[in-house]
């Protein structure tokens, strides 16, 4: 139920969850930043994001892994 602008404050595209975590060029970027990072692959779609993204991944890896995300997340 958004009720401000609709276009990406980044790129002004239409901004979707999926434009806004996955595809906008500035989350491209933080994605990069990750992989680089942690040696993992990007999240390929909202729902594996916030499910099974990091199943594989040893739990004390992941909380780090998760808890730099979120931080990322936020900030866009």
């Amino acid at each position: 139920n958004w009720t401000g602008p609709t276009r990406c404050s980044f790129c002004d595209r239409d901004e979707t969850i999926k434009h806004l975590f996955l595809d906008c060029l500035l989350a491209k970027v933080l994605w990069r930043t990750v992989h680089i990072a942690f040696n993992i692959t990007p999240s390929s779609s909202v729902n594996t994001l916030f499910g099974t993204w990091l199943n594989g991944i040893g739990p004390e890896t992941a909380r780090h892994i998760r808890a730099g995300v979120c931080a990322l997340l936020w900030v866009v």
